[in-house]
């Protein structure tokens, strides 16, 4: 028997070059199966993806990844009270801002440009829930 990923959804925004038939679809419960996250690291890893966003079915914890010009951020909320940003072990104090999202400008401090290791955070939060223990992360409650 597989065991059922934490996360109960998936959105995948693409570029223009990337045809429409490799692209992942919105995808919600069962559709959500390993070979989809294998799929998803691949999109990333390859440059095709510009976000991901993940969300469990109770919508209290969830993923928000962004890639641009071989830069990449993660943020996550878990329990909808604490937060996790991605942290920079290089550059932990690097304010310098870059342009990886639409909300504004990312401190260089939760970026990186290790993209397969953004891959692999990204299907573990799928898979478990949880921040992969192999990044840096900043943490924060509200």
């Amino acid at each position: 028997m597989k065991e059922a990923p934490f996360i109960h959804s998936l959105f995948v925004s693409y570029g223009k070059e990337v045809p429409r038939e490799e692209r992942i679809p919105y995808t919600v419960g069962e559709k959500l199966t390993s070979e989809v996250l294998s799929r998803l690291a691949e999109h990333i890893r390859s440059g095709w993806a510009q976000s991901v966003q993940l969300e469990d079915e109770t919508m209290e914890n969830s993923l928000a990844a962004d890639f641009r010009e071989g830069w990449a951020t993660i943020y996550i909320v878990k329990d909808t009270h604490h937060y996790y940003e991605l942290l920079n072990r290089g550059s932990p104090d690097d304010e310098t801002p870059l342009h990886i999202t639409g909300d504004g400008p990312t401190p260089k401090k939760h970026a990186t440009e290790n993209i397969p290791l953004v891959a692999e955070a990204i299907v573990h939060f799928a898979r478990t829930g949880q921040p992969l223990p192999a990044c840096g992360w900043e943490e924060s409650s509200h």
